[in-house]
């Protein structure tokens, strides 16, 4: 409370001086003295104003500061719309509205009475064209209002009588036969309508083209067609796990049944995978003594000893990564069948 006194105190000592000033100065000091005077007599309400809000939230009486000059009551309902809002609101929005269209009907006019005659149609079809758009806009506006409507009386999602209202969908993230059978429908459309353009490409490649191009048409064509295969065995399994006879699926095309005894090594598998390793093992011996055919042929007289000396360590080398392997595999067996250690 002492700030404002101080305030009042230096409007009272400013009052004689500007009655002194007035003695000796003409009409315009007199005025600028007047605005002056005024313009703290304001600060000085707008100060005491501040106060008496402060005030009143001291004794504890806020929001209930009628009083006050110009005091705001806050909203009563932080975060919701009330009924008496939401109709407020719409009434504002058709005040916005009307105001709008009679600024957009000015301009169309302010437009028309200035632009040449031969430049009216193109004026009155952009003006028609910005009023469609923002009566789009002020319907999707209200489109959205409804469907909030509707989401607040509890009728959703009954709310058929907003416009452009989409139903969610009833069982989210589970397919039904209906979908299921609309999704092979558009998927059958679709594959027609790829076909056509693909034969329609093909036709237009075959007018203008080499045989070089028949031949990349031909492959293209036989990758879409592949890719449709593809497409359609995925959904003959996805089918075949719904109606649970998943893995019996050999009607699938190209469908690998999947392992039986998964992390688990059969005596079959065993005896597959040593046969395999005997025929990568007789390979690689190939391809070593390939590779030391050609050294042999290539490097001099001078240096063969060194070449076989360092051919044959290689052969060594990779004889002992062989018997490794086959060590290993053989404690594996060793274990498997129980003898070990």
């Amino acid at each position: 409370m002492s700030k404002p006194l101080l305030c009042l105190g230096f409007l009272l000592a400013c009052v004689p001086s500007s009655h002194g000033l007035v003695a000796f100065r003409g009409a315009q000091d007199s005025q600028a003295c007047t605005a002056e005077d005024l313009s703290h007599r304001v600060q000085v309400q707008n100060k005491l104003a501040g106060i008496c809000e402060d005030m009143c939230k001291e004794v504890g009486a806020y929001p209930k500061c009628a009083q006050c000059p110009d005091f705001v009551e806050p909203d009563k309902t932080p975060g919701v719309m009330t009924w008496d809002e939401l109709f407020e609101h719409m009434d504002n929005l058709v005040n916005w509205g009307q105001e709008e269209l009679k600024a957009w009907h000015k301009t169309a006019s302010a437009l028309q009475t200035v632009k040449q005659a031969s430049v009216n149609k193109q004026v009155e079809t952009s003006c028609a064209a910005a009023d469609a758009a923002h009566r789009a806009q002020f319907q999707n506006k209200l489109a959205g209002i409804c469907e909030d409507m509707c989401k607040e009386v509890g009728a959703y999602p009954k709310c058929a009588q907003c416009p452009d209202f989409v139903e969610p969908d009833k069982t989210p993230g589970v397919m039904t036969w209906d979908e299921l059978l609309e999704h092979m429908d558009n998927l059958v459309s679709w594959g027609q309508d790829e076909l056509k353009v693909w034969r329609k490409t093909a036709s237009a490649l075959q007018t203008g083209k080499q045989e070089q191009s028949e031949t990349a048409c031909s492959a293209e064509d036989f990758s879409h067609r592949a890719q449709f295969q593809n497409k359609l065995a995925g959904i003959c399994e996805d089918m075949c796990k719904e109606v649970g006879a998943y893995p019996k699926c050999a009607q699938c095309p190209d469908f690998v049944e999947p392992d039986k005894t998964p992390g688990v090594m059969t005596w079959d598998e065993l005896l597959e995978h040593m046969d395999n390793l005997v025929s990568w093992g007789q390979d690689e011996l190939k391809a070593w003594h390939k590779t030391a055919s050609a050294l042999q042929t290539v490097k001099h007289a001078s240096v063969s000893k060194q070449v076989e000396t360092s051919c044959a360590a290689a052969d060594f080398a990779h004889r002992a990564q062989l018997q490794n392997k086959l060590a290993g595999i053989c404690e594996d067996m060793c274990k498997e069948v129980g003898a070990y250690p």
